[in-house]
């Protein structure tokens, strides 16, 4: 039996090799077609970095993390073939350098980031019900609208910078200033991509609990955007089930985001309480306000998200807001419903 079971154990890494093996072949012949094209096409650099990421992005979604960072490596000998000069992997500006080095840096991040996901799906599918599932998958689509919209247009824009400090005629201390410019945008958007990282899971939340996880969050949104929270916890909540945890996490997050968009002011308070029954999270402004009857505002503003995080847990979500006089979101969770559940799974 244990030499059966190291023969299947072998079998199944040798499988893993060459499937990993057929996947960096055929990225890499793709990529080296896309490039001929690419070529033939007359393309700039910009357009050409952005669809070898929509390839990269491809191969991490379908094949393995081995394949997205050879696909990344390849892109990027790839685009020193186009830069001028041309036919040649020799580059002769720095700045050309400088972008195929941010291309191969946020290609390995997107790669990263993507095959998290993938893995997190692939956890998810053997070990939650189609309900958990299909909430996970809209918490992934707001974190794939998140990279397109705001990580995804800023890369754009570092690149275009790059094109346009190349085309330009600056002295010496005027380039310096502006790669000094470019690359502090750089820090910023990693800054950034960790903290949207941070979000999908946080290990601190295992030994800080709940109120702990809370205000470490409040603490980072403070400084990542210059507004004010005040968070307070009634110091009675013991312990909470991670699912629980994990739930009022997002509904946080999701609040919080959505009141530093829609507001219009830069001060909330957040309050966690709880009973030996039910768990209890506040998320308060003094902002713009809405009216909540209008249901295509409310689903803009990722209610639906939050109220469908709640209800797979009997979870409530109630929402008091008026125009100019702020809004109030309210999020309960029953406790004894959860500890039935992982009584029963245990």
């Amino acid at each position: 039996m244990f030499f059966h079971r190291h023969n299947v154990l072998h079998t199944t890494k040798v499988q893993r090799f060459w499937r990993s093996a057929a996947e960096c072949s055929l990225a890499s012949l793709a990529l080296l077609l896309l490039t001929v094209i690419f070529y033939r096409l007359n393309l700039n650099l910009t357009t050409v970095s952005l669809l070898y990421v929509i390839v990269i992005v491809v191969v991490s979604r379908v094949g393995s993390f081995v394949a997205a960072v050879v696909s990344s490596v390849i892109a990027s000998f790839c685009l020193a073939h186009l830069a001028p000069p041309r036919f040649s992997f020799r580059v002769d500006d720095p700045l050309d350098e400088l972008a195929i080095a941010c291309f191969l840096i946020t290609s390995f991040i997107i790669a990263s980031l993507v095959s998290t996901v993938r893995k997190q799906k692939e956890e998810a599918l053997s070990s939650v019900n189609h309900k958990v599932i299909d909430a996970e998958e809209r918490e992934r689509q707001r974190i794939a609208n998140d990279l397109h919209e705001g990580i995804g247009q800023r890369l754009t824009l570092l690149v275009i910078r790059i094109e346009q400090l190349k085309e330009g005629s600056t002295n010496g201390f005027e380039m310096r200033s502006r790669i000094d410019g470019i690359l502090k945008e750089c820090l910023q958007v990693l800054t950034d991509v960790k903290a949207l990282a941070h979000e999908l899971y946080s290990p601190r939340l295992e030994y800080l609990g709940i109120a702990g996880i809370m205000n470490s969050f409040c603490t980072d949104f403070r400084a990542r955007n210059g507004v004010e929270i005040d968070f307070q916890s009634d110091g009675s909540i013991s312990f909470v089930p991670p699912n629980i945890s994990l739930c009022l996490l997002g509904v946080l997050q999701e609040a919080l985001h959505n009141a530093v968009k829609h507001s219009g002011v830069r001060r909330f308070d957040v309050h966690l309480n709880g009973t030996s029954d039910e768990i209890h999270l506040t998320v308060r402004d003094c902002g713009a306000g809405f009216n909540p009857e209008n249901e295509k505002t409310s689903g803009g503003l990722g209610f639906n998200r939050m109220r469908e995080r709640l209800k797979l847990l009997k979870g409530s979500l109630s929402v008091e807001s008026q125009p100019k006089r702020g809004t109030t979101i309210h999020a309960r969770v029953p406790l004894r419903f959860a500890n039935d559940s992982m009584a029963a799974a245990g």
